[in-house]
Formats: structure tokens, C-alpha cells, sequence
């Protein structure tokens, strides 16, 4: 009896072990989010944390055979912005997880014992000439094998270890990626020098040939078209200095300033905000409820949706994308039909507005206000576009941005962009279109003409475009 015990007891630790990859698992919810802790019986030991779909670390935090696994499931936003918004965010984002992750561990520990002991058991069953002692000492065996394998990897656990992880997937990317944001704000004097420099060089450049324009009068009004700054902070500093330097009436952002749709993001708009000119925000995807709320409330910034604002002789009707899509709860397919759903609402208010220009942030917003309108801007693209439809003229502009903070800093394929608008009596007359290759002087100033309808005032006044 004594020997078929023991044997009952082997069994019961075989099983256990092996069944501890489904046994050892379960969800919590820790701070702002919801993740599946697991184990598995592995040499070397250590933890990884799974960030899907950015990739992976691991960090050696103990040499028991245990392999301890913790993956982000969910991401609860609100909660998010909520602490991202208050004094100090970091501080208790980090007593949230810290309160949430002790009774999280002691649940999965003693989940994966009672589990372990029930494998152990049906292991022991297994064996022939069973008795209910079988499957007890199985039971005993598993719980006890499962429980000697937490108490040596967690007695000498190192969190320090985690200062040295290693990368794997997309977040391999991210130490380069800090190392250059370093080295980057640590110049940031200098790249603001750099950004007055092209400034200062394609105002040069606009004063010189604004005189070329055809019937080129002191009543014209300017509009510097931008979109899709995605936070970028030198981008904003090359925005506002071209609209200084350019004399332009007003800024006309067709969205995405923000990224990730958090409370926080909306401090960005402050410097958006020094411009000297009116600065319009039509909001994008990117840019949350919340986001456009405060933005709204920023001093010299007004955040048009399913409003009619006159610069000058031109009268713009924007309206916000009706999307969020940065916590991915709306698809890219979802977002598309909604933009095109909503886009017949956009023609009714257009008629019911007469605006010059119809701004929005993906041009399919736009899609049946088309012929009725003379002008629609936009963005969300990231690049340049020129085509007329119905008599409608359709711009895109190229990302503000570009593709972040390091595009300053060195030669790259992604330019940032803008343009500036001329027009007459509310009618285009001229795209100027500008591209900067970073910092260093890399840019170009692209003139197009456009040739108005000619008008009352007009008829012997306007040259006809090239």
C-alpha cells in the first residue's frame, strides 16, 4: 500500500506539473487594465510581459524553472485618462497596480494549487488498482510539487531586473527610440535655432515671389493649411514661426494634433495657441472627446465642428471627424463607414451654409458635399493631393509632423508639410505648397495657380493661371 501510495504521489507531481500551463492561468484586473497571468514549468525561469501588439521583455528574475508570464488583455481608456490627468499620474498609476497586483497574486497562487492538487489526482487515477488514497496522495503530490515550485521562485524574485530587460518585436525599437528622444531634447536650443533658420528662409523665399502672383493686391487673404501634427512638438514650433513669418491671416488644422486621445495631449494646443493669428482645429480620429473639449478651451484656438468661422472674405465650414479610432474600439473599416454615413449630414449643412471652404480631416467626409462646395480640405493621409470633382476642388495635405521628433534631427524619407492658401473675394487663387526635409536646410516652395471664376469686381483684374 505504502509503495502504491508513493507511486500515486509521483503521478500526482507528474501531472500537475504538466498540466500547470492551463492550471496556472487567470485574469485580474490590475490599475487601468486587465491581465492574464500565467506559468509554465521552463529551465532558465524568468518573467516576460507580453504587450501585444508591440511585442515583448523578459527579464531574468529568477533561475527556478518557472516561467512567469504576464499579458496586457485590455486597457480600460477612461480609467487611463483619468489618472493621466490628475498632479501626478505616474505616482498613482503606480499605487493602483501596486494595490491591485498583491491580492492578484495570492488568487492565481492559490488557483493554481487547488488546480494543481486536481491534477495531481486524476494523474493518480490513472494509475491500476486505484483506491480513494490514490487519489488523495496524487492530490498531496501535485499541490505539494506545484507549491515548492512557486515558494523557490518567488523567496528569491528580483524586480531589479527589469532595469535590464531584453527586447523583443517592435520593442526592440524602443531603447533606440529614447536614446534619440535624449539626445534630441538635450539639443532642443538648437533645433529651435535650426527651425528659425528654414523659417526665416522660406519667408525670404514667399516674400520674394508673392510679388509674381497675377493681380497680386493687399485685399488677398492667406490661410496656412496644416494637419496630422501627432503631438510633435518641434512641428508646432515650425508651425507657428511659419505663420509669423508668412503673414498669414489665420492657421487651418484639419486634425490629428493628438495621438493617443489622453486629457493630458490637450496641453500641446498651448503652444499651438502663440500664434498671433487665429488658429482653427477641425478634429481628427486621433483627437478624443475629451481632447477637443479642452482644446476648445484654449485661448486662441477655436475647434470648429458644424461651425462657420470668415477669415477675411472667406467664409469655412468645419466639421470634426466623427470618429475615435485611437483605442482601437473602432476599426479602420468601421471609421470609414461612419465618416461616409455621416457625409450626407456634411452636404446639408453645406447647403444650408454656402461656406467657400468645407474642412474636414479624411476627405470621404466630404464625399457628397461634392459640386456644391468650391473648395474641401483635408488631411489623414499623410500626403499630397490636388484633384477636382463636380467642380469641387479636393486638397490634401501632407503630415505636419512627419513621423516624430527625430525627423529633425536627421535625413529622412517623410517630409513635414503645409500650404498656404491665397484667395480673392472667398475664391482660391493660389496653393503655395511648402516641404522641409528636417533642419538643415533641405526645403522647397511650390506655386500653383489656380484660375477663380472671374467676378463682378474682377472680370479685368485677374490674369488667368499658366
Amino acid at each position: 500500500m505504502l509503495r502504491h501510495a508513493a507511486a500515486s504521489a509521483v503521478a500526482g507531481v507528474a501531472a500537475a506539473l504538466l498540466a500547470l500551463t492551463w492550471t496556472g492561468s487567470m485574469e485580474a484586473d490590475v490599475g487601468p487594465g486587465r491581465v492574464q497571468i500565467s506559468s509554465a514549468v521552463r529551465l532558465g525561469g524568468g518573467t516576460t510581459v507580453e504587450l501585444p501588439p508591440l511585442g515583448r521583455l523578459t527579464a531574468a528574475t529568477h533561475a527556478a524553472p518557472l516561467r512567469l508570464k504576464a499579458t496586457v488583455v485590455a486597457v480600460d481608456v477612461d480609467a487611463v485618462q483619468v489618472t493621466a490627468s490628475g498632479a501626478e499620474p505616474l505616482t498613482s498609476l503606480e499605487a493602483s497596480i501596486t494595490r491591485d497586483l498583491e491580492p492578484a497574486l495570492t488568487r492565481f497562487a492559490t488557483r493554481a494549487l487547488l488546480l494543481s492538487g486536481l491534477a495531481g489526482a486524476l494523474g493518480a487515477l490513472l494509475l491500476p488498482g486505484r483506491h480513494w488514497w490514490t487519489a488523495a496522495s496524487g492530490a498531496v503530490g501535485g499541490a505539494t510539487a506545484v507549491g515548492l515550485l512557486m515558494a523557490v521562485t518567488w523567496a528569491p524574485y528580483d524586480r531589479d531586473a527589469f532595469a535590464e530587460p531584453t527586447f523583443h518585436g517592435e520593442l526592440v525599437r524602443v531603447p533606440g527610440l529614447l536614446d534619440a528622444a535624449e539626445r534630441s531634447l538635450g539639443d532642443l536650443e538648437e533645433v529651435r535655432g535650426r527651425v528659425d533658420v528654414v523659417s526665416d528662409r522660406l519667408a525670404s523665399l514667399y516674400a520674394a515671389s508673392a510679388g509674381e502672383l497675377p493681380g497680386s493686391r493687399v485685399g488677398d487673404t492667406s490661410i496656412l493649411h496644416v494637419s496630422d501634427l501627432h503631438l510633435n512638438p518641434l512641428a508646432a514650433e515650425l508651425v507657428v514661426r511659419l505663420a509669423e513669418d508668412l503673414e498669414v491671416d489665420a492657421v487651418l488644422d484639419t486634425g490629428d494634433v493628438t495621438t493617443f486621445g489622453l486629457p493630458v495631449e490637450a496641453r500641446y494646443g498651448e503652444v499651438l495657441a502663440s500664434v498671433d493669428v487665429p488658429y482653427l482645429i477641425v478634429p481628427g480620429n486621433h483627437d478624443s472627446p475629451v481632447n477637443r473639449e479642452q482644446l476648445a478651451g484654449i485661448d486662441g484656438i477655436t475647434v470648429l465642428d458644424g461651425d462657420v468661422v470668415d477669415v477675411g472674405d472667406v467664409r469655412i465650414l468645419g466639421v470634426a471627424d466623427p470618429t475615435f479610432t485611437a483605442t482601437n474600439e473602432v476599426t479602420t473599416d468601421e471609421a470609414r463607414d461612419q465618416r461616409l454615413a455621416a457625409a450626407g449630414a456634411v452636404a446639408d449643412l453645406v447647403e444650408a451654409e454656402e461656406p467657400d471652404v468645407l474642412a474636414v480631416h479624411d476627405r470621404r467626409h466630404a464625399d457628397e458635399s461634392l459640386g456644391a462646395v468650391p473648395l474641401v480640405v483635408a488631411g489623414h493621409v499623410h500626403e499630397r493631393s490636388d484633384r477636382v470633382t463636380d467642380g469641387t476642388r479636393v486638397l490634401t495635405v501632407g503630415s505636419a509632423g512627419a513621423t516624430g521628433l527625430g525627423e529633425f534631427m536627421v535625413e529622412t524619407r517623410r517630409p513635414y508639410e503645409a500650404q498656404v492658401l491665397r484667395f480673392r473675394n472667398g475664391q482660391l487663387i493660389a496653393i503655395d505648397y511648402l516641404t522641409v526635409h528636417g533642419i538643415g536646410g533641405d526645403f522647397a516652395l511650390e506655386r500653383r495657380l489656380v484660375e477663380p471664376e472671374p467676378g463682378p469686381e474682377d472680370d479685368d483684374e485677374v490674369s488667368p493661371a499658366p
